[in-house]
């Protein structure tokens, strides 16, 4: 079996409602990621997608589309997609950088493989640990009455984990939000609090000692991403777990965050992390120092999402609250059938081969801004 050819799908689709964030990224309307339909000369295709959102990442859409066109297409055309790891060799060599591009390929692959198999992808990654996994859903930057109605409405889902989206209001504000959620909710709700690197390190450090009696369950990322230290010396003040997500993207990051244990818990998405397999790869350097591995999502359509769930229900070191399979659910619509796999606030992992997600042709047509076929 061969790879005969690619074909690349820019997808915009608006969110349910705007989506407000810290001042680094700013209130989103609509999601955007490109779409990737590997084909092989036997008629099997593999799905993947890219969810680049600059600055976030430092890839866009169009250099998505580039990127593969010019550089990756040609390691990759005419390939056996059962020899991924001599693939993953030569993309290696030859680019550098560029996650979400690489892990649209991988995700693809590995697609592919497990269609040819006959297999669910996660018994090509160690088999099934978790069958089902509770869903952590997410909540914007708001005020403190329109938080407690927000996670008020998502607890009579029986969601249990809710995410607060920090880092655009005043550091007061802010600390009134969290002693307002806890104050009211009390420890029936896991909170966790994403400031998206909005926050100077005094302002995590103020935040830190001000709601230390109504605590969130973990801070992710309050700081820059290059702020390693900064990190080290929040978790060293905190009273509840902090991860790092925007400051781990490669295996490389992973292991320098190990060495300064500047965090308790690693930040996963599929997506960020170029795939498949470097994901289970920072998954599994975390276990084995003792770290517990939070799986994440961007703005992610169906097959991202049907990926990050190939890999976490792999997982024995997941820590033990909901995790971020509900993305698509909070989009207007989304181009694939994942949500099938979503009952309430768990995610059940599906047993059909390969990611487990088909596209809806129809839909795909509709959201497409642009197509580049290679």
């Amino acid at each position: 079996m061969k790879i005969s050819g690619i074909e690349l799908f820019h997808i915009a689709i608006p969110f349910a409602k705007p989506y407000r964030l810290s001042k680094a990224y700013g209130t989103l309307h609509e999601a955007h990621a490109v779409i990737f339909r590997l084909n092989t000369d036997e008629g099997i295709i593999g799905l993947g997608e890219a969810d680049p959102m600059n600055p976030f990442t430092e890839e866009t859409p169009g250099t998505v589309m580039s990127i593969t066109r010019d550089a990756l297409a040609p390691l990759v055309l005419g390939r056996d997609p059962g020899q991924m790891p001599a693939i993953e060799s030569s993309l290696d060599r030859a680019v550098q950088g560029h996650p979400t591009a690489r892990g649209a390929i991988n995700m693809a692959l590995y697609d592919i493989c497990g269609k040819v198999l006959g297999i669910p992808v996660h018994q090509m990654l160690g088999g099934l640990y978790h069958a089902e996994l509770p869903i952590l859903w997410g909540i914007g930057s708001d005020g403190p009455k329109e938080d407690l109605a927000a996670i008020e409405d998502l607890r009579q889902l029986s969601c249990r984990t809710i995410m607060i989206k920090m880092g655009s209001l005043p550091i007061a504000d802010e600390i009134k939000r969290m002693i307002s959620a806890r104050r009211h909710f009390k420890e029936e709700i896991k909170f966790v609090v994403d400031a998206n690197q909005g926050w100077e390190e005094s302002e995590a450090l103020v935040f830190i000692e001000a709601t230390r009696e109504f605590p969130p369950d973990l801070i992710e990322q309050p700081v820059k991403r290059w702020n390693i230290l900064g990190l080290r010396r929040i978790r060293d003040r905190a009273s509840c777990l902090v991860s790092a997500d925007e400051a781990l993207v490669s295996p490389q990051d992973a292991a320098e965050l190990i060495r300064h244990r500047a965090v308790d818990v690693f930040s996963i998405k599929v997506s960020k992390n170029g795939g498949l397999v470097r994901s289970k790869q920072i998954a599994q350097t975390a276990e084995t120092f003792g770290i517990k591995c939070l799986m994440n999502s961007m703005f992610e359509f169906g097959i991202t999402q049907a990926a990050l769930l190939q890999v976490g229900c792999t997982l024995p070191n997941l820590i033990e609250m909901g995790h971020a399979y509900g993305s698509v659910v909070r989009m207007s619509d989304d181009v694939t059938d994942f949500g099938r796999n979503i009952k309430g606030a768990t995610v059940r992992v599906p047993q059909t081969n390969g990611l487990g997600v088909d596209l809806d042709e129809e839909k795909l047509r509709r959201y497409t801004q642009d197509y580049v076929k290679i």
